[in-house]
Formats: C-alpha cells, sequence, structure tokens
C-alpha cells in the first residue's frame, strides 16, 4: 500500500494525475428546520464585479441545490447567507518516488540488463536465460518538488439566530498545477458531498478527473 501511495504521488504531482484527492474539514451546528429555507450570497460590490468569482458562486449555488434550500430571488428576505473565500499558493512537497540505484538499477550487475539473479534464476547479459530468486524490488528516494494548495472555504450564517455562523468547511487539494478554475469543481463537491456533514469531522476524498468533450 505504501509504494501504491507512493507512485500515485509522483502521477499526481508530475501533471498527469487522474483523479484530484482533497482534505475536507468541516464545522457545524446545522438547524434541523433548514429545508426549504432561503438562502442568499453574502458578496461585496467587488466581488460580484469579478467573472471569476461569478463562475465559483454557480459552483457552489449548484452544490447548495440538494440541500434543500432555496436561493432567495432578488429582494426576498432570506435566512442564511453565504460566503466563500478561495485562492491558490505555491508549495513545497515531499514525495517518494523509484531511484535507479546503479547497482540493481537497469544497468547495475543485477538489473534486468546485467548479470544476476532474476525471477527464475540466472540471467545472462540482455536478461536472457534462467534464474532462481525473486525480482529485486525497486529502491525509493525521498524529493521535494514544487507544487500548489487550492483552497475553498464556504461558511454559511443564520438569521434566524442573529447572524450567528452554522456552517463552516474547508476544502484542500494539493497538486501540480495552479489553474484554480479546474480544481474548483472537485473542491464544491468535496464540501457538499456529505453536507452538512459531522461537526468535526475531518475526511479525505479523491475524485476521478473528468475528461473534456
Amino acid at each position: 500500500m505504501a509504494r501504491t501511495a507512493k507512485v500515485a504521488a509522483v502521477a499526481l504531482l508530475a501533471g498527469c494525475a487522474t483523479t484530484v484527492p482533497a482534505r475536507v474539514t468541516t464545522f457545524q451546528q446545522w438547524p434541523a428546520d433548514a429545508v426549504g429555507a432561503a438562502w442568499t450570497f453574502d458578496s461585496q460590490a467587488a466581488q460580484r464585479d469579478s467573472l471569476e468569482y461569478r463562475q465559483y458562486a454557480d459552483m457552489i449555488r449548484s452544490g447548495i441545490g440538494p440541500t434543500g434550500m432555496v436561493e432567495a430571488k432578488p429582494g426576498q428576505p432570506a435566512r442564511f447567507t453565504v460566503s466563500f473565500s478561495y485562492g491558490v499558493e505555491p508549495v513545497q512537497v515531499r514525495i517518494e518516488r523509484p531511484a535507479y540505484d546503479p547497482f540493481y538499477g537497469p544497468w547495475g550487475p543485477w538489473g534486468p540488463w546485467g548479470y544476476g539473479w532474476g525471477g527464475f534464476g540466472y540471467r545472462g547479459r540482455g536478461g536472457l536465460g534462467f534464474a532462481w530468486g525473486p525480482p529485486y524490488p525497486p529502491t525509493w528516494t525521498s524529493t521535494t518538488v514544487d507544487a500548489s494548495r487550492a483552497t475553498l472555504k464556504v461558511e454559511i450564517r443564520d438569521a434566524k439566530q442573529n447572524g450567528q455562523k452554522v456552517y463552516e468547511s474547508t476544502a484542500v487539494s494539493t497538486g501540480s498545477g495552479d489553474a484554480l478554475p479546474e480544481v474548483m469543481p472537485y473542491l464544491v463537491r468535496a464540501i457538499f458531498d456529505r453536507f452538512p456533514d459531522t461537526n468535526g469531522q475531518v475526511r479525505e476524498v479523491s475524485y476521478e478527473v473528468e475528461k473534456r468533450r
């Protein structure tokens, strides 16, 4: 299992990942009578003027839909106010990847192209012949690589409780790219998949990357 995790980490940071992992932390005191209640975004004028913000707001709007709440129409009072913040920052992460050992590597005396003991016995140069011993496992080396950390935080306040915060969830994903729009749909899914979730819950999730048409 450890080696599988190492390979997955290498693939992710190499930019060829087929999944998006995320770590979700949720705190909530969600009211039992929220179904059917109206909600609206709590945003500043500068945010509403941002095309990026509006795109992410549409994603969150879709995520809220299955919760049973209803978005308030313009001018209609709303019980819940939803705010969100997001960002991406450069980070360095330590990963483990296969090392090409000069002794056990491809050209070493015990490698596939050298003389040594293979899976079925002694091999001549070029991998021909027979062997008796088990194949040697690859060696691993630890290294630090550049990466990026994308974050989405969603907060919900309840006017029925004097504007008290009743929901707070943060999703974080670390990968090789800095294209936040590509990661954001998965961060939204990570937050709302188990809404409102358990108070104090921290969970790891992973989603398959959807192919573009």
